[in-house]
């Protein structure tokens, strides 16, 4: 029997929500006024900002604001309107989080496909469905999730004191430096933004932010299979194709094709377009309102 389908028809679900329309300014960027806002350098690395401290209660800001991330069909996504009255720190800090857990499963999710495929580590005893291996390891190797714990806490220590507001020093808690970008660690060991134009690097952000997005529910998907059947993604990815290619098969067969067309005699007909494909974009935009 075939397993459980893939999780596929949530990958166009965005993870960055967006606020009501606003006007733009002279500059394109559109921006509320008198909203505080922030733009960011990106080949120097710093933020224009206002001198006015930022108010968690009292400054609003709109996410049209923020640098990157607003990309097509739907560059401002938020039906839930969750960033209705936030303000700047608190996108800034959202935008950090997102980063963070984009990186983080672009890495799981590519931690999964590896990790199934080669034993390298562990004398090659680890093998199974990835979610298995944790438990595995423990039983083994009793240790090793103790001093992994332990690294990323000093990493995660550090990044806290990066780019976090140290509250012993009249910083807010919760809250970012002012002059933080988010997901700017300074950390490009093979300069790649060396010779890189502030156009080049904003779609690189974009592209990374993109595929962040894009990981978070893919991993979840992953997750979420290996639960279902118990079987490694690959395996289940070869069920999938060998049952689709099939059914492709079927499709070639004569009779098959004759008995279908007795019952329908549409069959294996193209469907005729009775929408126009550059106005998807726009019909997402407006999903909100309805």
């Amino acid at each position: 029997r075939p397993p459980p389908p893939m999780l596929y028809t949530i990958g166009f679900l965005a993870l960055v929500a967006s606020a009501s329309p606003a006007t733009k300014t002279s500059t394109g960027l559109r921006t509320r006024t008198p909203v505080r806002r922030f733009l960011t350098n990106a080949k120097a690395g710093s933020i224009a900002r206002s001198s006015a401290k930022p108010s968690r209660t009292s400054a609003r800001a709109d996410i049209r604001a923020l640098p990157n991330g607003a990309t097509a069909p739907a560059p401002y996504f938020d039906p839930l309107e969750l960033s209705k009255g936030a303000d700047e720190n608190t996108l800034k800090r959202w935008r950090e989080a997102e980063l963070t857990h984009g990186r983080v499963s672009m890495l799981g999710a590519l931690g999964f496909l590896v990790a199934e495929s080669f034993h390298p580590l562990f004398g090659g005893d680890i093998t199974g469905p990835a979610i298995d291996h944790f438990q595995q390891i423990d039983d083994k190797y009793p240790g090793f999730w103790k001093a992994l714990l332990f690294s990323i806490s000093l990493f995660e220590s550090y990044r806290s004191t990066y780019g976090w507001s140290d509250p012993t020093k009249g910083g807010n808690l919760w809250s970012l430096k002012p002059e933080y970008v988010p997901g700017d660690l300074g950390f490009d060991p093979l300069n790649i933004l060396a010779d890189k134009t502030p156009a080049e690097i904003e779609e690189l952000k974009n592209k990374e932010l993109n595929n962040g997005r894009l990981a978070m529910i893919s991993l979840a998907g992953i997750i979420a299979q290996e639960l279902i059947n118990h079987e490694t993604i690959i395996d289940t990815w070869r069920q999938i194709l060998d049952t689709e290619e099939k059914a492709a098969l079927a499709l070639t067969d004569p009779d098959f094709q004759e008995n279908v067309k007795s019952i329908d005699p549409k069959f294996l007909t193209e469907p005729k377009k009775d929408y126009d494909p550059n106005q998807v974009g726009k019909l997402i935009t407006e999903l909100p309102k309805l």
